[in-house]
């Protein structure tokens, strides 16, 4: 008994020593990461907002990536997320319809939470067809479910659904008009204690040459999990921005584990970027206090250009 206690002790500092070490190395990678200011400043934005979205606020971020192949430069994503579909139509998405099919991007990512009830979808399906149908991009609208979804979803919407679904998932997509590849990678979110598929980061350990990689995560936490993936930005929703925030924009619940500040915006995590959007609709109380609701809007360009720009401009 004694030998056994021994040795339950060992494992036990091992244990609590290793799970220091990677508290340690987590809390070295949040605190040297970066934040890119709002686009427009939370003393700007409307501090209510209840019953239904009327507007959106487009939120447009230009993002530098080291080795963007040249051909993507200019490239233009559209994320969406959080719309949480129940029986109530936005008029905010009348204006996010418009807007995209004026002017569509190069291709749209939704981050989960399609619809606000967890076990029936049912009700929802009319408007979220709606929904979905009034969105265009060049290269195709894609996916992933949230936590409010649930694994029946994707059964429910059927396979003609308009967003095209990915479930720890790679698509490969070519361009005729460029000599590069654009990877979406698709990470399950209906739960975020749910394993990623082992075979999903061992298959993109390494990101072949001339190629760009997205990937979409409902919970901004596992950029914890995805760095391995060397992804060139990770897309997340989930956390609203915080929907009831205090003046200022600062959240009072985030429901994720990182920094509040991570709850919303585009922050740099060594060489990946991380793009976390204030979601299209309203999880709870159909109110938002001082966060509306937002589609963001990222431009791509490479880092060596943007310096010399801004060198140029200096000079």
């Amino acid at each position: 008994m004694g030998l056994i206690r021994r040795v339950h002790l060992r494992a036990h500092r091992s244990f609590a020593v290793h799970l220091r070490l990677a508290a340690a190395i987590i809390q070295r990678v949040i605190s040297r990461a970066t934040s890119l200011p709002d686009p427009v400043q939370p003393s700007d934005w409307p501090w209510v907002e209840a019953g239904r979205i009327r507007h959106l606020q487009w939120s447009a971020y230009t993002l530098p990536m080291d080795d963007l192949p040249p051909s993507l430069v200019g490239l233009r994503v559209l994320h969406l997320s959080d719309t949480h579909i129940a029986e109530t139509w936005m008029p905010a998405w009348d204006e996010l319809h418009d807007r995209v099919q004026r002017d569509p991007p190069d291709v749209i990512l939704m981050t989960g939470d399609f619809v606000d009830h967890i076990h029936d979808c049912r009700p929802a399906l009319p408007l979220l067809r709606r929904f979905a149908d009034g969105l265009r991009a060049r290269l195709g609208v894609w996916g992933i479910l949230g936590n409010h979804d649930g694994e029946m979803f994707r059964l429910r919407v059927g396979e003609d659904f308009p967003v095209r679904l990915l479930h720890d998932q790679i698509v490969r997509l070519t361009d005729d008009n460029s000599d590069a590849a654009i990877e979406i990678v698709g990470v399950h979110g209906v739960s975020v204690r749910d394993p990623i598929t082992p075979g999903l980061l061992d298959h993109l350990a390494d990101k072949p040459p001339n190629t760009l990689r997205l990937v979409m995560a409902h919970f901004p936490s596992q950029v914890m999990t995805l760095a391995t993936l060397k992804s060139d930005a990770i897309f997340a929703g989930h956390t609203h921005g915080g929907q009831v925030c205090l003046p200022g924009g600062h959240p009072i619940i985030t429901h994720d584990p990182l920094p509040r500040r991570f709850a919303r915006g585009a922050h740099r995590f060594d060489q990946t970027w991380l793009v976390v959007s204030r979601g299209l609709g309203f999880s709870g109380y159909a109110v938002r206090t001082f966060c509306p609701a937002e589609a963001i809007e990222v431009t791509l360009v490479s880092t060596a250009s943007r310096q010399a720009s801004s060198e140029s401009s200096n000079g």
